[in-house]
């Protein structure tokens, strides 16, 4: 009897505990496609005029309107008066943020309108630093140094924009940085000079722009015409 008891309640919970387990692989299911879902795209074209949002709010639209290069968007913002310098929860200025992706327009219109090349992030990275670390264009680094962008700036780690450029083997932006008058002998707090750095990445076209003397020489087969032609 107390066998038939004990097999009865086996049953029993053993029934119970797969239709828990299966309501509970549903819900995980669920929760798993809701994590995996496309955010919601309303949330880059919300109206910024609204007087629900914060002022945080309306600088972190402003900052991702530069970010995407929207610069319609972002002069509508500078319009309706929002502070141009101040940085988003991304801790970047709207400036720092257009150098970034390398949108020439919306660089100039902030710098027409004011933008202080000379706002860093937490870390110290200037507009001009960014732009040399991602490769901007030469239009974007003399844009930057025509307004003020001071071109031996260094960062919470003591790089350079030179430095920068050096060591991602960026060489327009190291020659335009040499030929604005960087100074290749500052050094970062680790003790490396753009130089330095460059030649323990073996960059060599780098390191010949830095210090011609330190070039490596052509090798001769290098220039030779090969015997097909």
């Amino acid at each position: 009897m107390k066998s038939l008891k004990f097999n009865a309640m086996k049953i029993l919970l053993s029934t119970r505990f797969s239709s828990f387990a299966a309501v509970l692989s549903v819900l995980m299911l669920a929760g798993c496609a809701q994590t995996a879902s496309k955010p919601d795209s309303t949330a880059k074209t919300a109206d910024t005029s609204s007087d629900s949002l914060s002022q945080q709010d309306r600088v972190s639209f402003f900052v991702n309107h530069a970010r995407n290069g929207e610069c319609d968007d972002v002069a509508k913002g500078i319009s309706a008066g929002i502070p141009i310098n101040q940085r988003d929860a991304l801790d970047q200025t709207a400036l720092i943020a257009a150098v970034s992706h390398n949108y020439v327009q919306c660089v100039r219109l902030l710098l027409d309108k004011g933008a202080d090349t000379k706002v860093t992030d937490n870390a110290g990275w200037t507009p001009l630093i960014f732009a040399a670390y991602f490769g901007g264009s030469d239009e974007m680094l003399n844009l930057l140094l025509d307004h003020g962008a001071e071109i031996n700036a260094q960062n919470d780690r003591g790089l350079t924009a030179l430095y920068l450029a050096s060591v991602t083997g960026h060489e327009p932006q190291v020659k335009l940085l040499l030929a604005r008058g960087a100074d290749r002998n500052i050094a970062s707090k680790a003790g490396y000079t753009p130089l330095v750095a460059a030649k323990m990445k073996t960059l060599d076209t780098i390191v010949a722009l830095l210090d011609p003397s330190a070039a490596k020489p052509a090798s001769p087969s290098a220039s030779a015409p090969s015997a097909s032609h």
